[in-house]
């Protein structure tokens, strides 16, 4: 019976951990960023909080520090350097232009490659990539934006552009997240020296939505890699069947 308990207990303890939203909350206010991550209640970063000050003696280890790994990154580069020149130097001395010029093509077709690599990729994940979008919830959106512009009609230009890039831009990340905006407010203030934004969101995500993405992902894509061997089968068959009926 007992054992019965603490298994239930753990379960519950993961259960809790799993299902605990982990939370961004972002600012911009006053030309300021300030960004701040919790988890359980507890804060795990936080750049609103002003760092403590350091004493001369700290001060001077930190720069002796700083000169130490910038000595390093110039000799590591250094020679990095001088093994490119040499390789370049021993590939010179033992290929002639024929072999340049081989280079040369891989080289050109290398990028294309990589891109439909990259295609064939992500084609099979897509859904994982939607569930994983939609896990995240933000919540709190407040955007608040005062042109400014002494000139009337240069105001009202500016209003109208950004009238529509906020319009656009919030209808095309509601498609990806789930947004619930609480105000939204664009104002022309004619007169006035300078554009002042303020924006702050609530973004969440459960780690077990991260956990129900990464399995869709990779479900989508092991049936898709099962899937392709079966399909080229049956295009060699239709292809042998057409050059028999030729």
């Amino acid at each position: 019976m007992t054992g019965w308990i603490v298994f239930l207990c753990i379960l519950a303890v993961l259960l809790f951990i799993l299902f605990m939203p982990v939370v961004v909350d972002f600012r911009y206010e006053g030309n300021k960023v300030s960004v701040r991550v919790s988890y359980c209640g507890l804060t795990i970063f936080d750049t609103s909080k002003k760092k403590k000050e350091l004493t001369e003696e700290e001060k001077k280890k930190a720069e002796e520090k700083k000169k130490l790994k910038k000595k390093k990154k110039e000799e590591k580069a250094a020679r990095k350097k001088k093994k490119e020149e040499e390789k370049k130097a021993k590939k010179k001395a033992g290929s002639g232009p024929d072999t340049e010029e081989k280079e040369e093509k891989k080289e050109k077709k290398s990028i294309p490659e990589i891109l439909a690599l990259v295609k064939s990729l992500l084609k099979p994940v897509g859904k994982g990539l939607r569930r994983l979008f939609k896990g995240i919830r933000i919540t709190r959106f407040y955007l608040d934006i005062k042109v400014g512009a002494f000139d009337a009609a240069e105001c009202a230009l500016t209003y109208g552009k950004l009238y529509t890039a906020v319009a656009n831009g919030l209808a095309f990340f509601q498609s990806f997240f789930v947004i619930k905006p609480d105000h939204i407010a664009i104002q022309p203030r004619f007169g006035t020296e300078a554009t002042v934004y303020t924006a702050r969101f609530r973004a969440k995500m459960s780690p077990a939505a991260v956990l129900a993405a990464g399995f869709s992902l990779a479900w989508t894509y092991l049936i898709q890699m099962l899937r392709k061997p079966q399909t080229s089968k049956k295009k060699n068959k239709e292809d042998s069947n057409n050059a028999g009926k030729k």
